[in-house]
């Protein structure tokens, strides 16, 4: 029989970490849009600002699969130390 060993800390470390990243894309300027810049053409401008709506909907695709993901993670934590307490238990 394999052993089975979770590091609950290591994941919960992650969680943390991925709410660091959530934080950190949150707070990423978003306003890149022309008229705040001194550009030489507009071609530049539309670019940037195809740029700019693309980032803003990647941001939030980002920060909602790092929300799914640690739903996952916790549920996943749960889940471990719920056994390891009946497999504790049972051992009693």
């Amino acid at each position: 029989m394999a052993d089975l060993y979770v590091d609950v800390d290591a994941l919960l470390e992650l969680c943390r970490q991925l709410e660091e990243v959530k934080s950190s894309l949150r707070q990423a300027k978003a306003d890149l849009s022309p008229s705040n810049h001194q550009l030489g053409s507009s071609g530049i401008g539309e670019a940037l600002d195809d740029f700019t709506n693309g980032w803003n909907d990647g941001r939030r695709k980002i920060i909602a699969s790092i929300d799914g993901l640690q739903g996952r993670i916790r549920m996943a934590v749960a889940a471990y130390l719920e056994q390891e307490e009946a497999l504790s238990g049972a051992t009693r």
